[in-house]
Parts: structure tokens; C-alpha cells; sequence
């Protein structure tokens, strides 16, 4: 399987020194730090928070296949379980996954996007009563990713204030 470390060395190798690296890194942080409350492999989390956009310049002129070539690319290396987590987790693929790997893959890269875009600070201090309202009100456009978040964090019982927790430790982007 792969190591950590041999994800990181990955994203250096497909992503450089980019957003989207420091993205895929928040992605990894995240996943990690909320494997063992589904007793889940820390490491294996990490990798697919870490691996999930490896493809993502390849394929930008053809959303539809970003993370079906990074599976392609990982092959065997990792369980059949992050193939389909990494596969799915842009829905532009049509590729369905429900694990709960998959459904926090989604959350994490949602809450990473939203911390982009509107700022930890933002993200941090967002309404305590509506948390989810708040955030799609500032998202604009991408308010769906409002409801990615809310939808797989509640469906696993991961409330919003744990996931800024999360967040607020991460490192910067």
C-alpha cells in the first residue's frame, strides 16, 4: 500500500508547489484527523486526502474524468475502497461511492474549498445557530458546497463544530 510519504512525494511530483497542493494537504489533514472516529486507518485516510486531486491539471479540460486518472495512476496501491472514494468524489464523474471514506472524502473537500474561499476566519466565526444558511449565503455560486458539507457530515454524525475544529488546526492554504 501506499505510504504517506510516498503520497506526499506524489503530490510534489503532479501538483508542484501549487493551491492545489496546499488544498490536497488541508484535504489530508482533515481526513487523518477524522479516521479513528469511524475506526478507520489514519494512514490510509491520509493518503486519500492527500491523492484525491493528483490528476487534477490532467484532467481540467474534462471534469469528468478527474480522479478516474488518478486511479488509474495509483492502480493497485491502494484498496479498492479509496479507488472508489478518490473516484467519486467529484460528481461531474457519475461515479458513485457511500462508504463512509467516501462520504468524508466528499466533506473534507468540501470544507477545504469553503476555507479557500471564504477564509478561515470566515469559516471559523460562521453562524453557531445556522451554520450551514450562513455559509451558503456567503458561497454564492458554490453554495452547493455548503450542502456537501452539510449533508455528509450529518449523515455521519460529525457535527459542524467539530469539523471547523478540524479546520482551524490545518495548515494554511
Amino acid at each position: 500500500m501506499l505510504t504517506v510519504l510516498d503520497a506526499e512525494m506524489l503530490v510534489r511530483q503532479h501538483l508542484g508547489d501549487t493551491p492545489r497542493a496546499n488544498h490536497s494537504r488541508v484535504v489530508a489533514h482533515m481526513m487523518r484527523t477524522l479516521a479513528p472516529g469511524f475506526s478507520a486507518s489514519a494512514e490510509l485516510w491520509e493518503v486519500v486526502g492527500l491523492c484525491h486531486d493528483l490528476d487534477y491539471f490532467h484532467t481540467s479540460s474534462n471534469w469528468s474524468q478527474h480522479g478516474l486518472l488518478t486511479v488509474r495512476w495509483l492502480g493497485d496501491n491502494i484498496p479498492a475502497e479509496a479507488q472508489d472514494a478518490i473516484a467519486a468524489h467529484d460528481h461531474r464523474t457519475g461515479i458513485q461511492a457511500d462508504t463512509v471514506l467516501a462520504d468524508m472524502l466528499k466533506a473534507a473537500d468540501a470544507i477545504a474549498i469553503i476555507d479557500e474561499r471564504l477564509g478561515r476566519t470566515t469559516l471559523c466565526d460562521s453562524d453557531g445557530a445556522e451554520p450551514y444558511a450562513a455559509l451558503r449565503r456567503r458561497l454564492g455560486d458554490r453554495s452547493y458546497l455548503s450542502d456537501i458539507l452539510q449533508r455528509y457530515s450529518e449523515r455521519h454524525g460529525v457535527p459542524f463544530d467539530r469539523m471547523v475544529e478540524i479546520i482551524s488546526l490545518a495548515p494554511g492554504q
